[in-house]
């Protein structure tokens, strides 16, 4: 599948904060940047703020331009990528039975995650034996600085799995680095071969069957039942209706009203209702179309009778359900 920049959806802009707080860290100031690409300052704070493609592009170039004379700023920032920041995306591969699981999660939904590079695993008879990061939708005038970062990412995405530095064989890495850079092998506890003519991460034997210390295979299903709501959510809407969607979507239970949702988005309700107005769309609209997701799940996957799904669901009356389950998602 072909993710591509523009196409692929982001989770919360956890990477425009990482790379904000590391400009900060070399008294850069992130908010001229921020402008320039298109954005407003209060994203960083804003928990509903959301950036396309040609914004996190723009923010990128910028970063690698006022930063590319600290050695080793794109590896210091890859560092940064926990496997937590990415959400339940990162949580599914963190519950996943073992390693190849897990990076199976990760690459058939990583529009939640990535936009510039594109994630593949090499299997053999079942097991993941290399992990492949494909740079073709990264720009030219990015990709030193985006092979650098996957130095620092895709090892920490791994440890992060395992709770330990995962087995690796080899690095191939396209950067042209002498041996040693960064002693980036001694860290990982790998050989890197520089000036490859791909970015590959090779597993040591075995290391795809490895077993993951925090599976769940509950878990692992919710989340990423969660993952793919978002994937058909996201693409339709931004801002305060995704953040709506999402806070619906992730409820057990009874679902929150307007009162408690804004609470827990951090706004008064009469701003809830306004900000939703203002993308068009209602709280009422998005909590029936999530009912409906969840019903037509339920039905799907459960032999839960039609009441108690109902009940679940928050209906006073069967025949309401009845009714509203006959319509459709908008």
């Amino acid at each position: 599948m072909k993710v591509g920049l523009i196409q692929s959806i982001r989770l919360p802009n956890q990477s425009l904060r990482i790379m904000a707080e590391i400009l900060r860290e070399y008294d850069i100031d992130p908010i001229p940047l921020i402008i320039e690409s298109g954005l407003v300052p209060e994203i960083l704070d804003d928990p509903w703020g959301s950036l396309n493609g040609h914004q996190e592009l723009a923010f990128q170039r910028l970063f690698w331009q006022n930063t590319k004379h600290i050695p080793a700023i794109g590896f210091l920032t890859g560092l940064r990528y926990s496997l937590i920041a990415y959400g339940p995306l990162g949580l599914a591969a963190l519950v996943s039975r073992n390693v190849t699981e897990g990076l199976r999660t990760f690459t058939t939904m990583q529009a939640l995650g990535y936009a510039l590079i594109e994630y593949d695993i090499l299997e053999e008879d079942g097991i993941a034996v290399a992990f492949i990061a494909n740079d073709e939708y990264v720009p030219a005038d990015l990709k030193e600085f985006m092979h650098e970062r996957l130095l620092g990412s895709g090892p920490t995405f791994f440890r992060d799995m395992r709770q330990e530095n995962l087995p690796l064989r080899l690095i191939e890495s396209r950067l042209d680095r002498p041996k040693g850079w960064m002693g980036i092998e001694d860290r990982w506890q790998v050989d890197i071969a520089y000036r490859a003519e791909r970015n590959c991460i090779h597993f040591a034997e075995g290391t795809g069957a490895l077993p993951l210390p925090l599976a769940n295979p509950l878990l692992a299903e919710n989340y990423k039942k969660l993952c793919q709501n978002i994937l058909e959510t996201s693409p339709k809407h931004n801002g305060i209706v995704k953040s709506v969607y999402q806070l619906l979507m992730e409820s057990r239970g009874a679902f929150p009203n307007a009162q408690q949702a804004a609470r827990a988005l951090n706004a008064s309700e009469r701003s809830l209702h306004r900000k939703l107005a203002e993308a068009n769309s209602s709280y009422r609209q998005i909590l029936d179309n999530v009912r409906l997701r969840r019903a037509r799940e339920l039905l799907d996957n459960t032999n839960l009778p039609m009441s108690e799904i109902s009940d679940r669901l928050g209906f006073a009356e069967m025949a309401s359900f009845s009714r509203f389950s006959a319509g459709s998602v908008d």
